[in-house]
């Protein structure tokens, strides 16, 4: 669980500032829109995440079909432990841009909070559908399958995750947690040892599979 929790820190703290074109024609018409959005990204940058939320609110009010609105109201909804909150807004924000691959990633890590992994899965599905190329997509559809016992399946993601980025040390870590499960200590102990080497705190995993 640990490992999990410190990979949706990782993941949650990415924030879709990229407007759709209809969004954007929306702001345009309406310069309070732009205001309220703008200003609650700055307070997320600022850690007012109350004063966020409320601007965010008002910019849907305003601008009731802006996606990124709801997709960013949903990160504050996150921060603020309204995790059922932030699930309805990142799917609303998808059924507005359905095909902004960010919004079913921080879906699925909401619903792995609740052990929905089946539609974790469905949701990581769909964000490597449309970005095969990001690496956390990858890593987190590993963590699900690893929390629902599929070990072959999260090692597949973790070492895709390895091979679009090779300074990955989240994803040589949690590999090595699954060679471990598999009682395959010399590989695991390569890769916690490539883990700490790249930065990440994997000295308890070095401590419980290496000689």
């Amino acid at each position: 669980m640990r490992n999990i929790l410190i990979l949706i820190l990782f993941i949650t703290t990415q924030i879709n500032n990229a407007q759709s074109n209809e969004g954007l024609e929306r702001e345009i018409e309406t310069d309070s829109t732009s205001f309220y959005y703008d200003r609650g990204v700055e307070k997320i940058d600022s850690k007012d995440y109350d004063g966020a939320l409320r601007d965010f609110d008002k910019a849907i009010k305003l601008s009731p079909d802006f996606a990124d609105c709801y997709h960013n109201r949903a990160f504050v909804k996150d921060l603020l432990d309204d995790f059922i909150g932030a699930i309805e807004d990142y799917t609303i924000s998808i059924m507005l841009s359905p095909n902004d691959a960010s919004t079913y990633n921080n879906r699925a890590i909401l619903k792995s909070y609740f052990e929905a992994n089946d539609g974790a899965i469905q949701d990581l599905d769909k964000a490597i559908q449309l970005n095969p190329n990001n690496e956390e997509y990858y890593n987190n559809r590993g963590v699900v399958k690893q929390d629902l016992g599929d070990i072959n399946g999260a090692i597949e993601d973790y070492t895709k995750a390895i091979g679009l980025n090779p300074n990955n040390g989240l994803a040589y870590h949690n590999r090595g947690v699954c060679k471990q499960t598999l009682k395959d200590f010399d590989a695991a102990c390569l890769d916690a040892k490539k883990s700490q080497e790249l930065g990440h705190d994997a000295q308890e995993l070095i401590e419980s599979v290496c000689d």
